[in-house]
């Protein structure tokens, strides 16, 4: 597998004479990417890619770093995404839009399926908590109501730490999660994502710690439920990015390139 990744990460090597200015707080409102996910594993391997395109109404402000737009969305924003592995393939929407401080979503999980989906309305309090009720509409199985929160306490103009917290109504299931982004100096920025999930049949938790130096470079290393999960980041300009993970998986590995094209 390292050997397919080769000439990309030579690519990008090749591609480090074109500079990022210092300060990387831009503005963007279309993010696209693809991703392929190759399983290596002792009794089979397999693989599948992902394309997702996502655009906000309004521009998107950077944190500092290219690929942090802040912890809360709170502009009307829809995204379509299309999933294909060597044992099915989808195709979901995503919408979400604001009335003043009210936003309503609707997510439909496969448009060839349209029995499954999602509809929900919550309200923003001060650009800082977003609360949401959601109902799950199910073909098969019982229909469920989900409850969200998300809280971003803003430390300084850069720095910030946000929470999310969502459980069913009847929690059986819940998972929470938080991120601290943090500012070091110059083009230095760590980030700091932890999480925890849990139902009736299985809980996880996983954490990433990642640091950004220099304008083009990231990396970072963590856990996905006890598994170690490296990662690496190259920015060609504020537009493109290439993201490589490796993932242990039980007796196998997991490996995962991404190209982000944002406008």
């Amino acid at each position: 597998m390292f050997k397919q990744l080769a000439p990309i990460a030579l690519a990008t090597l090749a591609y480090s004479s074109c500079s990022l200015a210092t300060e990387q707080q831009v503005s963007k409102q279309w993010f696209n990417s693809i991703d392929y996910t190759y399983l290596e594993h002792d009794d089979y391997n397999s693989d599948g890619y992902q394309l997702v395109s996502h655009y906000y109404f309004e521009e998107q402000q950077s944190s500092g770093v290219l690929d942090d737009y802040g912890y809360l969305d709170t502009d009307s924003n829809i995204r379509v995404n299309y999933f294909n592995t060597d044992n099915n393939d989808y195709l979901g929407m995503f919408g979400e839009g604001f009335y003043k401080n009210w936003f309503v979503t609707g997510e439909i999980y496969d448009v060839d399926d349209a029995d499954n989906y999602t509809v929900g309305v919550g309200y923003l309090f001060a650009d800082a908590l977003k609360v949401s009720v959601n109902k799950n509409e199910r073909e098969y199985g019982d229909d469920y109501w989900r409850l969200k929160a998300q809280y971003n306490h803003q430390i300084n103009e850069k720095d910030y730490l946000g929470f999310t917290a969502e459980t069913d109504d009847e929690l059986d299931y819940w998972n929470i999660s938080a991120r601290y982004f943090n500012h070091l100096s110059g083009s230095q920025y760590i980030t700091v994502d932890v999480g925890h999930q849990d139902s009736v049949y299985d809980s996880a938790s996983n954490a990433m710690l990642s640091y950004y130096f220099g304008n083009h470079y990231a990396i970072g290393a963590g856990i996905d439920d006890s598994e170690l999960v490296l990662q690496g980041k190259y920015f060609f300009n504020d537009q493109y990015y290439v993201t490589a993970n490796y993932t242990e998986r039980g007796s196998g590995e997991l490996y995962n390139i991404r190209f982000v094209a944002q406008f």
